[in-house]
């Protein structure tokens, strides 16, 4: 077995340089658990999904001009916006008048916001958006030979990470290709950087050539890891989303779903871990004001049946917003298993709380519901959003609280808030003014690249 797997050429050929001798076998090493593990993931509920495009059976052909790497639903919204934006950003030329880009992610809910997003709502393989025809698909497995092969298949002219996904395999495929890689929105927290400083020889060597960091601090970490010289400071693409909410709400779909006359509750991202707490403070939040509606939207959607379940075990009436079938269904809990509606969702709540902050779990984005002029609330546990800053708590447009006895008690007082979504709003976009303009930073980089590589 061992000598079909060396002489089948799966394995990529050494490769020069000061630590060649233990970076080809840990690729070797790194390749063959990927080959046994495949023999598992398959069966995987989540992995599964878009089996053959993760292995290459199923694919898009190239040449692309750009792939895009979207991990999940986060770093997909944040890729419809570069894009977006990148279409007014790129100068007028016959190389870029018509950009062909690869965009992938590794979740079912990277792919929905892609395709609802970049692609609109035709879901359609490939679609013009603007100057760019984009095509969606599943991120390959990061198997060394897998990667090889879809380098080699979609021959991109340059690669873009969002946010942090050093993929081995990936890196050492567009190194060798002499692919050029930009990571944007660059973010390190504490735990990865203890994983990756130890990689430094690796990383290095095959790192992104230029990382785009949100913080003085991501920075610092990124610049260990991969090198001072590589690495660049820009402002958040994430602060670009705190604007106010075009017009197209007033269609909003979810109005004949969620009453109108009855407050509006909204539970957003909220983590397995957690669960507990918010049954607590679901059922809490129900006694003292039974005609609320709670809109609940687990982080993960397969979570659903779990949820119903748990809700129905303690006497709530409960239903999955799939079975909604568009009318208001007359329920105290609607559990959303359907992605891409949490924007709706926010402007219509009277309060909500962002998950994944209960427990010590670093926190889910609590930023999108200032949009809507609504001032979420957050557990204690947010250090992955740290780069927001403090000032946000002790401003008064985020309110945190230490347990789920305060949670409920904040959102009962949320309720009872008379402040006017207008009012907050305009606080909100005064405080976020000067920490905008990422998005337009990272698009000037890209067509920066794109312009090195014609005149190469």
């Amino acid at each position: 077995m061992v000598r079909f797997f060396y002489g089948s050429g799966l394995f990529l050929p050494s490769t020069p340089g000061r630590y060649f001798p233990l970076i080809t076998i840990l690729l070797k090493i790194y390749n063959l658990l990927w080959l046994v593990a495949m023999l598992f993931l398959k069966r995987s509920p989540r992995v599964s999904q878009g089996w053959n495009q993760r292995t290459l059976q199923e694919v898009q052909k190239g040449p692309y001009d750009i792939w895009i790497q979207a991990a999940s639903g986060g770093e997909a919204m944040l890729t419809n916006m570069v894009l977006e934006e990148l279409s007014g950003t790129l100068p007028s030329t016959p190389a870029t008048t018509q950009l062909k880009v690869l965009v992938t992610s590794g979740t079912k809910e990277g792919i929905e916001s892609l395709e609802n997003g970049v692609l609109g709502s035709h879901n359609q393989k490939g679609h013009t958006f603007h100057r760019f025809t984009i095509h969606v698909a599943y991120f390959p497995l990061d198997a060394p030979h897998l990667m090889a092969k879809a380098f080699s298949t979609f021959s991109p002219r340059m690669a873009v990470i969002v946010e942090t996904e050093l993929w081995p395999g990936f890196l050492v495929a567009a190194k060798r290709n002499k692919v050029p890689v930009l990571l944007i929105n660059g973010r390190m927290s504490e735990k990865s950087f203890a994983s990756y400083k130890h990689l430094q020889f690796f990383f290095k060597k095959f790192g992104p050539d230029k990382v785009l960091a949100i913080s003085e601090q991501d920075g610092d970490r990124f610049s260990q890891v991969v090198g001072k010289d590589k690495v660049e400071i820009i402002n958040n693409i994430k602060f670009d989303r705190i604007a106010a909410p075009d017009n197209g709400l007033g269609e909003n779909p979810l109005k004949v779903i969620i009453p109108q006359d009855k407050p509006f509750i909204l539970l957003g991202s909220i983590r397995k871990e957690e669960e507990s707490l918010i049954l607590t403070t679901i059922s809490e939040l129900l006694r003292k004001r039974p005609e609320a509606v709670i809109g609940l939207f687990p982080k993960h959607i397969e979570r659903a049946d779990q949820w119903l379940e748990l809700l129905e075990s303690q006497g709530i009436s409960t239903i999955k917003r799939s079975q909604t079938n568009g009318s208001n269904p007359q329920k105290q809990v609607i559990v959303w298993d359907v992605f891409g509606e949490l924007a709706g969702a926010y402007a219509l709540a009277k309060a909500s709380f962002v998950g994944g902050s209960l427990t010590n779990l670093g926190g889910q984005n609590f930023l999108e519901p200032l949009v809507f002029g609504l001032r979420p609330v957050i557990g204690p546990y947010w250090k992955d959003f740290a780069w927001v800053g403090r000032g946000i708590v002790t401003s008064g447009l985020v309110t945190e609280v230490q347990d789920e006895k305060e949670l409920t008690t904040a959102l009962l007082k949320s309720i009872e808030d008379d402040t006017s979504k207008e009012y907050f709003l305009t606080r909100v976009q005064q405080y976020f003014m000067l920490k905008k303009g990422g998005t337009h930073q990272t698009c000037i980089k890209i067509a920066e690249h794109l312009h090195k590589l014609e005149t190469r």
